[in-house]
């Protein structure tokens, strides 16, 4: 398949046969429900397998839609990424995805797991321009040298408000977390919850954390 752009989304979404495109009836339903304002379609899990409800990112032109529909979703707030790699045909799929979701004005939660450092990278640039994101769920990510940097400066931007952070079993070690609390001054005093267990660091990542929590003037719920 070819590589396409949100404008390609833009120009056919009006006369596009969702049946046509997409790789399973499960699929069709959940985007047919985004398309035409469905405002009991709130939640949504995206996924490699095929479970009852879930979103199965299959051989088609899913995952590229998907993004498309929820960025137009005026009611969709919390999407929850079970397992998403750029492999696998996804490539042409994964810019438009991305974009799909950073143009939403809606999603006040996101959950993400074993994403890869690519991937990491790219859905951590589309978070920034969520102006409602509340929560963060960000772990078994493996995030790497590129998704972590990419997350560090989102949070030292300041851009987000996020009143819910947990970047769980990530192995982001002494360094990653010294570096995690330069951002966690930027969101301080909005958070209320910070989960970083099995992430593998010492004292030496300990203490200018424990510096930067001073910050976190509303902090209610930590987890190391």
């Amino acid at each position: 398949m070819e590589r396409r752009d949100y404008e390609y989304y833009e120009a056919n979404a009006a006369d596009i046969s969702l049946e046509d495109i997409t790789s399973s009836e499960d699929n069709v339903e959940i985007l047919r429900r985004l398309r035409d304002g469905d405002d009991t379609l709130t939640h949504l899990t995206l996924d490699s397998e095929r479970w009852p409800n879930n979103f199965h990112i299959g051989e088609g032109d899913d995952l590229g839609w998907l993004g498309y529909f929820i960025g137009k979703s005026k009611f969709f707030h919390h999407l929850y990424i079970l397992v998403l790699h750029d492999g696998e045909g996804r490539e042409q799929q994964m810019p438009a995805f991305m974009e799909g979701i950073a143009r939403s004005q809606s999603i006040r939660a996101l959950s993400c797991t074993d994403l890869g450092d690519n991937v990491s990278e790219a859905i951590v640039r589309a978070l920034g321009s969520l102006p409602r994101l509340e929560e963060l769920y960000y772990g078994s990510n493996s995030p790497g040298p590129n998704g972590f940097s990419a997350l560090r400066t989102l949070l030292e931007s300041g851009v987000l408000k996020l009143k819910k952070l947990w970047l769980y079993n990530n192995n982001i070690g002494d360094d990653g977390v010294a570096a995690l609390a330069s951002g966690l001054r930027s969101i301080g005093p909005s958070l209320k919850t910070l989960g970083l267990h099995d992430n593998s660091f010492g004292n030496e990542g300990l203490l200018p954390l424990v510096a930067a929590l001073e910050s976190c003037t509303s902090l209610e719920e930590l987890d190391l």
